[in-house]
């Protein structure tokens, strides 16, 4: 007797961020892409990651599990191991335990479930982990670049051969901009398995509209999850030169890395912009373009990206926007008609664009109006088709 049939091809979204947990470009980019699985007709499970502090998590207490809209959704909870601060004997490898209990946490899921496809958000630890998994279990494997993964990890020479692994157990390689995938290819060869896709936004019906009183700051907005791959020290340096003979205020909106707390406070204090820096919580999802239109420009200072989605939401509402080449950043502003461009890792051209802003008020709308018609380019519509296009040609179907 033959195997019985099987209903809808079951696919495995994993990722180390998912709404309602996090909040950032990652996680929402991993949510669109698993509700345009969903439309598709596939069984769309997520294995949602959370690393924590503490003892070590057991593999049959750490998995809970909920379904959202259609999506099933697994949270897997991994300790993170104690690396210790001795020197490290024969055997002692750093996090070799969170690994190998995400490995096992993610192979017990497929016992049960047996996907027919992985698809793999982040190139370090997911793409690593899930690449060893769907190679033994003869599964194709997706892997996508996002942002920070492969301009971050492949300098660490303890992770560079993982990222490595990660890329080679591909069957197709996604990434968020040819930046990326250049990267990637330099590292392993990956241009005959690659596709770029770029993110998608929605158009606000309300559009940003400039403020005619001359006595309040200027108001320079950034927001995000704030890290190195973020370039926030050169927006500070940028800001201090500005303020000295321009009435500024910066506005941030997100949270600053634990392990970027440091930098933060010693630019803050270097460059003396305590009065006029504000950082603020996270603004919820639904709230964005009313924060952002409440804006005079928005600034993107990256040293690394991927598709940014918070530029994107800041140009759908018509803001103008100073942004820095790195990333998809070339593809979504056209310099000087959609926007303005800066070389990366440069405070003095950023000053001199804001600047340019400032002084100029008959730019701004010209370039938020410009950038409000670029972004209907990049509708849920186009983003749905490619992510079809490439589950139907790994799956076969």
């Amino acid at each position: 007797m033959g195997q019985p049939k099987r209903g809808k091809k079951k696919i495995c979204i994993i990722t180390p961020e998912f709404p309602p947990d996090n909040w950032g470009g990652l996680a929402r980019t991993a949510e669109r892409v698993a509700r345009h699985a969903l439309d598709m007709g596939l069984s769309v499970h997520v294995a949602h990651f959370a690393i924590e502090n503490g003892p070590l998590v057991l593999l049959d207490e750490n998995r809970e599990t909920r379904t959202v809209d259609g999506l099933i959704v697994h949270r897997l909870t991994v300790g993170r191991e104690e690396t210790g601060e001795g020197e490290r004997g024969l055997w002692d490898c750093p996090h070799n335990l969170t690994l190998l209990t995400m490995y096992q946490s993610l192979e017990k899921l497929f016992q049960e479930e047996q996907f027919d496809l992985f698809h793999s958000f982040f190139l370090y630890p997911m793409g690593f982990v899930t690449g060893l998994l769907a190679r033994r279990m003869r599964r194709p494997l997706i892997v996508t670049l996002v942002g920070n993964d492969v301009k971050k990890y492949v300098f660490s020479p303890e992770k560079v051969a993982v990222c490595r692994s990660g890329l080679d157990n591909a069957d197709m390689v996604v990434a968020l901009s040819w930046d990326l995938m250049e990267t990637a290819h330099a590292l392993t060869p990956v241009s005959h398995k690659a596709r770029i896709i770029y993110n998608s936004v929605e158009i606000p019906t309300q559009a940003w509209q400039a403020e005619s009183d001359s006595k309040r700051p200027f108001r320079i907005g950034c927001g995000g999850i704030f890290k190195y791959a973020k370039g926030l020290p050169y927006l500070f340096k940028a800001l201090a030169a500005l303020s000295k003979d321009r009435n500024v205020a910066l506005e941030l909106s997100g949270t600053v890395r634990e392990s970027e707390k440091g930098t933060y406070d010693a630019m803050v204090r270097k460059t003396g912009i305590a009065r006029l820096l504000t950082l603020k919580e996270p603004v919820p999802h639904e709230a964005m373009p009313e924060w952002l239109r409440s804006l005079d420009v928005f600034v993107l200072p990256s040293v690394s990206e991927g598709c940014p989605n918070i530029l994107m939401e800041a140009m759908a509402c018509g803001l103008p926007c100073v942004a820095t080449r790195t990333g998809a950043v070339e593809e979504l502003i056209e310099d000087r008609v959609s926007g303005l461009l800066v070389p990366w890792g440069d405070s003095r051209a950023l000053a001199t664009a804001l600047a340019e802003i400032i002084d100029k008020p008959d730019l701004a709308w010209p370039l938020g109006y410009a950038a409000r018609l670029k972004m209907t380019e990049f509708s849920g519509q186009r983003e749905r088709r490619a992510w079809e296009q490439v589950y139907r040609e790994v799956l076969g179907f």
